[in-house]
């Protein structure tokens, strides 16, 4: 039995939407971590100053398992390889801070940013879970 020639057009129209609107999220997702990255970071929203180490950012909320079971310890290990007295670790709760989740264009959590030592330049926005080799060359660029 096969099928109409409709069903067939209708089939690839709806999978060529499909790819056309994932291929518009990724390019004005891009677009939004380049202006973010291009502005710094807003130490303003975080309450905080630079204090002339590598910087982690780590926004999660109280119920992301993925944050505490996956994140967390991936951050601890880098932080563990390269000394914790020369990677500052700022946890940032989006649930009850959603304004400072804003101000970085987190969307999801676990998320992590890693700012330079000198606190005036985003080196890397993670949205989702990012793998402690990953955190590690990132915060490498950063030093």
């Amino acid at each position: 039995m096969s099928l109409p020639i409709e069903r067939v057009a209708i089939v690839i129209v709806v999978a060529l939407v499909v790819l056309a609107a994932v291929v518009l999220a990724r390019s004005l997702n891009a677009r939004r971590v380049s202006q973010i990255k291009q502005t710094g970071p807003d130490w303003k929203s975080l309450g905080a100053q630079p204090d002339g180490r590598r910087t982690v950012i780590a926004f999660s909320t109280p119920s992301c398992a993925a944050c505490h079971q996956a994140q967390a310890p991936a951050i601890d290990h880098v932080r563990q390889q390269l000394g914790h007295d020369a990677v500052r670790l700022i946890k940032v709760d989006a649930a009850r801070q959603p304004h400072v989740a804003r101000a970085f264009g987190v969307l999801t959590v676990p998320s992590t940013v890693v700012i330079k030592a000198s606190g005036n330049e985003i080196v890397a926005l993670n949205q989702g879970f990012a793998p402690s080799a990953r955190l590690a060359e990132q915060l490498q660029q950063a030093g």
